[in-house]
């Protein structure tokens, strides 16, 4: 049976008409201009930072993520979704097209430090993978730091299982050293 790609401007629609979306403490939902000064303190943490292979974002790139509309037009768009819990934003996930074609999508999370070891980013992260089920993807994955066993083992209990570690396939731009990926993946059918 031939594969029906994933529509892009579909998926974007299924994940504003779930937005904002309740779990059991959190409200994931879109950013807003008020979140700037908690987006921009777990952005520029370099504890953070560091798993996720680029500079820190400049102010200008700040803002702009605060006033943007996210859209999935086209394989490579991220959505962006803040993460709120008791009225203040905790972090964020995200749900990126990687491939319309085959129906394939991609889930992140990131947390302040100090909201981390409390169970929101696998409870977000649950969410994400919903969304991506929602949007029509067939196989979705998450790519981490291989330094990064927090989030490993968040894509274990996820029920992804590691496919791959690529060992010193790139140069983190933020430590400016080569650095190692591991590739998560589930499939729908293994929901």
């Amino acid at each position: 049976m031939p594969v029906s790609p994933i529509d892009p401007a579909d998926a974007t629609a299924t994940i504003d008409a779930a937005l904002p979306l309740r779990t059991e403490r959190l409200v994931l939902r879109r950013f807003a201009p008020d979140d700037l000064g908690a987006f921009r303190a777990y952005q520029s943490d370099p504890d953070s930072v560091r798993y996720l292979w680029r500079p820190v974002l400049t102010p200008e790139q700040m803002g702009a993520r605060m006033t943007e509309t996210p859209a999935l037009a086209a394989d490579g768009d991220a959505y962006g979704i803040a993460i709120e819990h008791d009225g203040a934003l905790v972090g964020e996930t995200v749900v990126k097209l990687t491939d319309a074609a085959g129906r394939q999508a991609e889930i992140g999370w990131i947390l302040a430090p100090e909201h981390r070891g409390r169970g929101y980013a696998l409870e977000a992260g649950r969410a994400a993978l919903e969304l991506a089920w929602a949007i029509g993807a067939h196989r979705v994955t998450a790519v981490l730091d291989h330094e990064n066993q927090a989030s490993a083992r968040i894509a274990e209990r996820l029920g992804m299982r590691l496919e791959a570690v690529l060992i010193d396939d790139g140069v983190n731009g933020f430590t400016g050293e080569h650095g190692s990926t591991e590739i998560w993946a589930t499939l729908e059918r293994e929901r």
